[in-house]
């Protein structure tokens, strides 16, 4: 046994050696090209950097956080630009995920997440379709707080589902059609289209938003991203726990939600300080977020503000803090594709692209939609070779925006159906978001059944973003 460990872990260390090797020889092939006709040197410098870490997100030969400290490491040695490299660990926008992330984990800390669930399994859940709209409403109401599907939905909401499925005779090995199954698919479709729905539901968002403003020169605010999506998230949301009911019904229909609740209620025990206060402070965010746009308070100002009570109250110690390792893990790299990204349009690279566009393509005479439903299904079609939400986006978006940009659309509905796509299009494999892993880990679905599920939602959901959300973001005036 310990041989074939031991056989197993060189295997495994030859093979993230030759992914290190491929995301350091891409970087030196770039660098050894002639620099493009009409580009800033610089330019082509950073983007060399930018694709080998890319490509570093993509292959993951180390975790995401040491390849890009290895790319800023590289920028500021052998081109002399470490402001450059560091330059958006001051930007609002790493912050707010950071704290986004240590928010959501005080939700798991109190015990306050599994508490709502259990009091929506209370109040509504007497049948498996209810408690199928139960989960969908547990993850909407969590995901301002927690810009993690992962951890959102597969540490908050995927227990406490699971362990309903088991205590209704429902395991993987044993009747996973009663209700596991059901629960199990659905809670995918929930987690990917709540993602969408605010700028502290996804930690892609503020990226994009990001982009957006760097190449097509607009900006949304988080009150203004929620009033745009909550009409066509929202419908997805109504639709599809029915459409995944009828598509692959479970054996159990009804079930006896007051025993369950209260058997929870028990384990949890009474409502703490420390979730009062933190539901109070929770509502108070999210009056701030909602308000922004009148009291000038940006959004990670108010997550900031969130979590420095959060730790002077006592809803959760700076030593847990510091140990909330994903947390910083993700700010780290996050901050850092940023500041690569900011490299890059900093040296015109994005200007010079969108002319290069210009000059070679001719969008004269062709209706914007069609262009913009052209771009949106570009942005479908990768999603399989993608097993990471945040990889696809810094590698195809940027580019999609410039087209975008060359094309003249309107830059709002343009990013808003980005992100759309970004989240749902992951439905269609197992594999396309971190959380897919978990759920479908668990045992209980077919991969055919997985995949053909989230094909036709994906489908549905998109569908709904272009024509009803369109059509709401023009009575928005967004466009």
């Amino acid at each position: 046994m310990n041989t074939e460990v031991q056989v197993k872990a060189n295997s495994d260390s030859k093979v993230k050696m030759v992914k290190g090797l491929v995301c350091l020889l891409i970087p030196c092939f770039v660098l050894l090209c002639p620099v493009p006709s009409g580009l800033n040197p610089l330019a082509w410098k950073i983007l060399a950097v930018y694709l080998g870490a890319v490509f570093g997100i993509i292959l993951r030969p180390v975790p995401e956080a040491v390849v890009l400290i290895t790319a800023m490491g590289a920028v500021s040695v052998f081109f002399g630009q470490t402001k450059i490299a560091l330059e958006a660990f001051g930007e609002t926008t790493p912050w707010l995920v950071l704290t986004a992330f240590i928010i959501g984990q005080c939700f798991v800390e109190t015990g306050l997440g599994s508490r709502i669930a259990y009091f929506l399994i209370d109040k509504l859940g007497h049948s498996t379709l209810r408690l199928g709209y139960i989960s969908t409403v547990t993850d909407l109401i969590l995901s301002p707080a927690i810009p993690s599907n992962t951890a959102r939905t597969g540490g908050l909401v995927f227990p406490i589902f699971q362990s309903l499925s088991v205590t209704l005779g429902s395991k993987p090995d044993q009747n996973p059609r009663g209700i596991g199954a059901f629960l199990m698919t659905l809670m995918y479709q929930n987690s990917l289209i709540t993602g969408t729905m605010f700028i502290t539901a996804g930690a892609i968002m503020p990226m994009m938003i990001k982009l957006t403003n760097d190449i097509m020169h607009a900006d949304i605010s988080w009150m203004g991203w929620a009033t745009a999506m909550i009409v066509p998230g929202g419908l997805c949301l109504l639709i599809v726990p029915y459409m995944v009911y009828r598509l692959y019904p479970p054996d159990i229909e009804h079930v006896d939600n007051k025993k369950i609740a209260k058997e929870g209620y028990e384990k949890i025990g009474p409502m703490s300080r420390r979730e009062k206060i933190l539901a109070g402070l929770f509502v108070m965010a999210i009056i701030g977020w909602a308000t922004g746009s009148i009291t000038k308070i940006d959004s990670t100002a108010v997550a900031l503000a969130l979590l420095a009570m959060c730790i002077l109250t006592g809803v959760i110690s700076w030593n847990k803090v510091l140990e909330c390792k994903p947390a910083w893990s993700t700010f780290v790299w996050y901050a850092g594709i940023i500041s690569l990204a900011n490299g890059l349009n900093k040296t015109k690279f994005f200007v010079w692209l969108g002319k290069l566009f210009e000059q070679n393509l001719n969008f004269t005479g062709i209706d914007p939609i069609l262009v913009l439903a052209a771009l949106v299904i570009i942005t479908v079609l990768p999603r399989y070779l993608f097993a990471s939400t945040i990889a696809f986006v810094v590698t195809f978006i940027p580019v999609i925006f410039v087209l975008g940009a060359a094309a003249k659309l309107p830059p709002i509905p343009l990013l808003l159906l980005c992100a759309a796509s970004a989240q749902i299009a992951s439905l269609m494999t197992h594999y396309g978001n971190a959380v897919g892993t978990v759920l479908y880990g668990a045992g209980y679905v077919p991969q055919g059944t997985w995949w053909k599920i989230g094909h036709i939602v994906t489908l549905v959901g998109l569908t709904i973003y272009f024509v009803v959300g369109l059509t709401w973001w023009k009575i928005l005036g967004l466009w």
